[in-house]
């Protein structure tokens, strides 16, 4: 349990833009799922007749449930996950076979459904936490025995065994987005881990020899296809060449200060942008806000990514940095693939925006990982006053 010095030591600053992307989310989930204005609306009672609160409330409920995992998290000492973290991974990995029995919701066979309650539980999302966990313990024990390096080739095989298991499941789905942040959170967990450059080097020629070929002998025409309309969107404007061309136009008519939220002639509310309360949230969100209230919320996620890096290095031991190192992993990965697909500058993936999508096995996850980083950081070391 956190004692007084503990609690003094929780970072604020985190919680802080964390509850704001949440609110931005919010907000912007209430005007792009609105019904369209039409510029007519004079009284508070006109434009509420045309808000839809039915995903607003939604994501609320998701937050506060979040939010109790958060509170959860943060009581106990994070070196308890050591403990616990096979058993989570060996369900979690269970869970992710049992997928392969139910039936695909939109091609993918991610998610278990229960219509009763309207909501869906997507174990690929949860296996992210356990992950970062999982590999941090194995990393951190070794870099414990070599000066705070990570040296023995039988621990990565061993880290890349374990996330391997699970990336090779959700690319089964077929989930290329959450297989992408699987193998981001273990790069990074083995770049703080100080891994040799001889093992970096070796990675990157077998991955630049591995993707042609995989591209021409073991992906499907299908898989192909998504990579030659992400290279050409023109190839299949019906589709996914359709959903990246009204993301971008959605995107560039919000020009510098955006067109303003709950205002009339927007794209998002007039149902041309995609998914725009999830996976191309951040399209509808600039058109609302423009250049500038984009470039304020990526701000806000490197302001965040800094702070976690911050906390890593002021841990009291490797587990600690490691298990942070793992959750920007994740929280990077997410925002540089989700902004990056919204512009066309990434393939579509669906990967949602972490704390601003709508979704709630997103959202647990990333106040999983939040409750993490605030244990790591209120369990640091106290400075002592000289007297």
């Amino acid at each position: 349990m956190p004692d007084s010095k503990m609690l003094k030591q929780i970072d604020w600053f985190t919680i802080a833009v964390v509850f704001a992307l949440v609110a931005i989310g919010l907000i912007s989930i209430a005007s792009i799922m609105a019904s369209p204005f039409d510029g007519n609306e004079s009284s508070i009672s006109d434009y509420a007749a045309k808000l839809n609160f039915n995903y607003v409330q939604k994501q609320a409920v998701n937050f506060l449930v979040g939010l109790a995992a958060f509170l959860v998290i943060i009581v106990f000492d994070y070196s308890f996950f050591k403990v616990l973290i096979k058993y989570a991974y060996l369900g979690n990995v269970a869970l992710l076979l049992i997928l392969f029995t139910v039936e695909k919701t939109r091609g993918i066979a991610g998610w278990f459904a229960f219509e009763a309650i309207d909501r869906a539980l997507q174990p690929g999302e949860l296996c992210k936490i356990c992950i970062i966990i999982f590999l941090s313990k194995i990393v951190s024990a070794n870099m414990d025995q070599e000066q705070g390096r990570l040296r023995s080739f039988k621990s990565i095989v061993y880290a890349v065994l374990v996330c391997g298991l699970p990336t090779v499941l959700v690319l089964a789905q077929p989930d290329f987005g959450t297989a992408f942040v699987y193998i981001c959170i273990m790069v990074l967990i083995f770049f703080i881990a100080r891994v040799s450059w001889g093992y970096i080097i070796a990675a990157a020629g077998a991955l630049a020899a591995g993707l042609p070929a995989a591209y021409f002998f073991l992906m499907s025409d299908e898989q192909k296809f998504r990579i030659d309309v992400f290279l050409d969107p023109s190839l299949d404007l019906a589709n996914a060449g359709y959903n990246v061309l009204q993301s971008k136009i959605a995107i560039g008519s919000g020009r510098l200060y955006g067109k303003g939220y709950f205002s009339s002639g927007t794209l998002a509310q007039l149902r041309f942008v995609p998914e725009r309360h999830t996976d191309f949230i951040f399209a509808g969100i600039v058109e609302g806000i423009g250049f500038i209230g984009g470039t304020l919320i990526i701000v806000l996620y490197f302001m965040l990514i800094f702070r976690w890096l911050w906390i890593a290095y002021k841990a009291k031991d490797n587990f600690g940095t490691c298990l942070i190192a793992g959750a920007v992993g994740m929280l990077l990965a997410h925002v540089f693939e989700n902004v990056g697909m919204t512009m066309g500058l990434m393939p579509v993936t669906g990967i949602p925006l972490p704390f601003l999508s709508y979704g709630g096995s997103n959202l647990l996850t990333n106040m999983i990982a939040v409750g993490i980083v605030v244990n790591v950081g209120m369990r640091r070391p106290v400075k002592v006053k000289k007297t």
